[in-house]
């Protein structure tokens, strides 16, 4: 079976996902689709009612979050107001728990952004990324993340950097997305 790179977002005010967990999940059913992930903006809270309804319906579910990520620790308690693309306060990443210990890393990774990172958005860093590794799957995410940031100014070793410290801590369960609504030429250099 092969699985199609779909994030569902039901955070409503955000406007990313307009659909409910259950019809997300109808329409995974009515496209033959065996899973479907839920990558919230920030929260964990579309969990409970997209595993449920997923299991009742025969699709596995991908639990998730797209998460608000500082450049390092000093950053994340930094509150300063900044200007450049790469001076951001934060920036996305998607997370996905692959099994229970991911799971439960995910749900320290929320909870330290909420409680300890939070400005703007709840927010986590590189280091509490690399300590709550355990069972996440690491995507690249849109282009609001460190790594699409650097292609978009041109740094490429920067991006090259991201890149080795993801795949270092990630192995083969880091991926670099590849979106249509991007602009080509940073498609191309993904």
């Amino acid at each position: 079976m092969s699985y199609v790179g779909l994030h569902v977002h039901t955070h409503y005010s955000l406007f990313d996902g307009v659909a409910t967990p259950e019809e997300y999940i109808n329409r995974a059913v009515e496209l033959g689709m065996p899973a479907l992930a839920i990558t919230d903006h920030g929260t964990l809270s579309g969990h409970r009612e997209l595993y449920r309804i997923a299991k009742a319906k025969g699709v596995k579910p991908i639990l998730g979050l797209e998460g608000y990520m500082c450049a390092d620790i000093s950053d994340k308690r930094d509150k300063s107001e900044r200007s450049g693309q790469q001076d951001l306060v934060y920036n996305h990443i998607i997370l996905l728990a692959k099994n229970q210990k991911g799971l439960e890393n995910l749900n320290k990774i929320s909870e330290i952004s909420w409680t300890d990172g939070f400005f703007k958005k709840p927010r986590f860093d590189f280091a509490i990324l690399e300590k709550y590794k355990e069972g996440i799957i690491v995507t690249s995410a849109c282009p609001s993340s460190v790594l699409v940031k650097a292609l978009e100014e041109q740094e490429f070793a920067l991006a090259k950097k991201h890149i080795a410290w993801f795949k270092n801590n990630f192995g083969n369960d880091y991926y670099i997305e590849v979106m249509p609504h991007n602009a080509p030429e940073i498609n191309k250099y993904l």
